[in-house]
């Protein structure tokens, strides 16, 4: 048999381009389409310069259920496009499907994460978290332990008769409220390390739920507490004119 250079260095360079062409598919073909809220549609993607079609055949859920698509992709320059909304579920899942490279029916699979938040914490944000979660915590512990040390009321004798006004008491109220928000902030942060590291998302929800409407009627509770500052100034003042023209009336102040 007769040794052929010219066909050899022609099969060779088929390969060399079959290899090139297939590679090409497999280089661009996604690892991780991202993170994506619970509920959202999102855009199954591929791209391929040289396919004439992109079938996504199967999308694996967390529970490793199924849900057969057999979908064909619409094609937007080189890149082909599905719209998946079946996404009520936590967790990664798995896309697969196929497409012709070159005439050659090439196959491709990825990932995707759906979250409640549409956002991942890493294990560097966790730390992070974890970090930010525990200042706020010994700073709420000392902060309640510092109100315990102001006086609530005015001074008064053993008749009940006021004394002198305590003015420290409007401090422990500004102590009160800075925990109102510390409280906000530490069921913030546990609702996102609960939404993170939870598989069962009941608790997770009912932490955000309660940060939400601490949140919302954060203003009401301001004017609130704004209102009642000046209304008991107001009556501060005028027990201490009382006071000053040396008259000691008995009072809950």
């Amino acid at each position: 048999m007769k040794f052929n250079a010219k066909k050899l260095g022609v099969i060779l360079l088929i390969m060399f381009f079959t290899t090139l062409f297939t590679a090409s598919f497999v280089s661009s073909e996604q690892k991780s389409l991202g993170v994506f809220q619970q509920g959202e549609c999102i855009q199954l993607k591929q791209t391929c310069a040289d396919c004439t079609y992109i079938n996504f055949t199967r999308v694996s859920y967390p529970d490793s259920n199924e849900a057969l698509l057999s979908a064909s992709a619409e094609k937007v320059g080189t890149t082909f496009n599905y719209t998946f909304c079946n996404t009520t579920k936590l967790g990664e899942y798995i896309v697969e499907g196929v497409g012709d490279v070159e005439g050659t029916a090439t196959i491709f699979s990825y990932d995707f994460k759906i979250t409640y938040l549409g956002k991942e914490l890493s294990e560097a944000k966790a730390i992070l978290y974890i970090g930010f979660l525990t200042i706020l915590i010994l700073v709420f512990i000392i902060n309640f332990v510092g109100i315990g040390f102001l006086p609530s009321r005015n001074t008064k004798d053993e008749e009940g008769r006021i004394l002198s006004i305590s003015y420290l008491k409007y401090f422990r109220n500004v102590l009160g409220m800075a925990g109102y928000f510390l409280f906000i902030g530490i069921i913030y942060i546990s609702s996102n390390l609960a939404f993170a590291f939870l598989e069962e998302g009941l608790i997770a929800k009912t932490l955000f739920m309660i940060f939400q409407i601490s949140f919302t009627v954060a203003p009401i509770v301001i004017i609130v507490w704004i209102v009642w500052i000046f209304v008991s100034m107001f009556h501060d003042n005028e027990f201490q004119k009382m006071l000053n023209r040396g008259v000691f009336p008995q009072g809950n102040l």
